[in-house]
């Protein structure tokens, strides 16, 4: 079969990931790439505003100006191996100061999440076809969805159980991996993720089919009062490490000063084949 000759329209979702420890309060719909859904809801993070005190009155800076080169330190420190720059290119666009969330999306950070293990992981699992690679035992995912429908995708009841993936390998502290490559700084964990069916064809005579898929992934480059306690700058502690100063100069430029956070947006297409049993 040669999926690309079945396009499917509408696109369809067939399958949903959503990170179990969000608190949802903010929709930020994205209609370009998901056909009939409800938008994602966000949570803290993507909030911003003017003169918000921090908690415990953690801070780095009292300007702009004096905050900006702190943030971007960040990128010293978990992006030197970044040699495609879009990690810097996700940072200029959240330091350009707009005035409400927009998407950022960027051609490396796809092929990067593209080649990603666990990326390649989820995509196979969230399909879980008798010949897939990664399987999810005992539970409905995409495959068992199309066959409880007949293998008619326009019946399919998307399964929305699916965990989502992370782009977190390596070490945190000593700056490895997706915390060397910018992976870690510009996702890290991944809030949304959904499996839109972009072609298919069942041949019922042959019991086979094909599928196009692609994989939307989404998270926000920004941060809540959550993320300021845990990795910011300790009150009264006689020193703070770079990292410590990089993540307090960013929730006060995001909370203090008014930069809008941005929702990443990553996508990856698969297409796949499979025995329809």
């Amino acid at each position: 079969m040669h999926c690309a000759s079945y396009p499917l329209s509408p696109h369809r979702v067939v399958a949903i990931a959503t990170d179990k420890y969000l608190t949802p309060k903010t929709p930020f719909q994205d209609p370009q790439n998901l056909p009939g859904v409800p938008a994602p809801r966000y949570g803290a993070d993507i909030a911003f505003g003017i003169g918000r005190a921090a908690s415990a009155k953690q801070s780095v800076g009292t300007s702009e100006a004096e905050l900006k080169p702190k943030m971007l330190n960040l990128l010293n420190l978990f992006a030197a191996q970044d040699r495609s720059g879009m990690a810097k290119r996700l940072f200029n666009a959240f330091l350009a100061k707009r005035g409400t969330p927009t998407f950022f999306e960027d051609p490396a950070l796809n092929s990067a999440a593209a080649d990603h293990r666990n990326i390649q992981h989820f995509c196979s699992w969230a399909l879980s076809a008798p010949n897939s690679v990664f399987k999810s035992p005992a539970q409905k995912r995409i495959h068992q969805a199309l066959q409880q429908a007949g293998w008619d995708i326009t019946k399919v009841i998307a399964p929305t159980d699916l965990g989502v993936p992370a782009l977190d390998n390596g070490s945190l502290y000593f700056s490895t991996e997706d915390f060397d490559n910018g992976l870690g700084l510009m996702i890290n964990g991944v809030q949304h993720a959904y499996a839109v069916a972009t072609h298919y064809h069942h041949d019922a005579t042959a019991r086979r089919y094909c599928i196009g898929l692609k994989f939307v992934f989404y998270d926000v480059f920004g941060l809540d009062d959550d993320d300021l306690r845990e990795y910011g700058v300790t009150p009264g502690a006689p020193f703070h490490i770079d990292s410590a100063i990089g993540i307090t100069a960013w929730w006060q430029l995001q909370h203090q000063f008014g930069y809008a956070p941005l929702v990443t947006r990553v996508v990856v297409r698969r297409a796949f084949e499979a025995e329809a049993i």
